[in-house]
């Protein structure tokens, strides 16, 4: 397993102080900092090294998550948030999905689900709740204008596995590419689809006939 460095930002301690412990079970995951609000949590990014993923709740006091993450996208789009929360109303998901959010998990989640969506995220991947990507697939279905894009055929065949639901490491193996070249082809297509993540990247394939 690829060793991943998490930052919580959670108010609830209890809730909190649990998740650090299931977590911290599994020997490749480190839960180097938590927090009890993004405030505290961009102080410390200041000064401390940088996570690979920010496991964000979005009702937070002070600053919500969903202003936490549009923030980050924009001081340091390298770090990865996996919303951890119990929304899971239409609008929050697409909230959060559009502002930048990799992946969006609801509470009622276990541990094992957690620790599957943090490797996924890790990856490049995305990680959704089933309540929430039946939210993404419904949404997925409304038509938006065409839009010329510049992908490469190799980007396309990509974004075609990815809307199938295949794995990162799954789709470098049916393409028969390394993880590391999927992963290059996937910020190329982020940046391309102007997206941050891989839900973001399928949604504008899909309605923009793409794929």
């Amino acid at each position: 397993m690829i060793p991943i460095n998490i930052w919580l930002v959670e108010d609830d301690a209890s809730y909190r102080r649990n998740l650090r412990m299931s977590l911290e079970l599994e020997k490749h995951i480190s839960v180097s900092c938590v927090f009890p609000s993004c405030i505290e949590f961009f102080e410390a990014l200041k000064t401390e090294d940088a996570p690979d993923i920010v496991l964000m709740d979005l009702g937070l006091p002070g600053m919500s998550g969903l202003e936490a993450i549009r923030k980050l996208a924009q001081v340091a789009p390298d770090i990865a948030v996996m919303v951890l929360t119990v929304f899971k109303d239409k609008g929050k998901v697409l909230e959060a999905l559009d502002a930048g959010a990799a992946g969006y998990l609801l509470k009622e989640s276990d541990g094992p689900e957690i620790v599957k969506g943090l490797q996924e995220v890790l990856v490049g991947g995305s990680a959704l709740s089933p309540a929430v990507a039946k939210i993404v697939v419904e949404q997925l279905r409304k038509p938006a204008p065409t839009e010329e894009f510049n992908l490469s055929g190799r980007e396309i065949e990509v974004l075609e596995k990815l809307a199938e639901g295949l794995a990162v490491k799954e789709i470098a193996d049916v393409l028969n590419i390394s993880v590391g070249t999927t992963g290059f082809h996937l910020t190329n297509i982020y940046k391309k689809l102007h997206v941050q993540s891989q839900t973001g990247a399928v949604a504008k394939a899909l309605r923009s006939g793409i794929i």
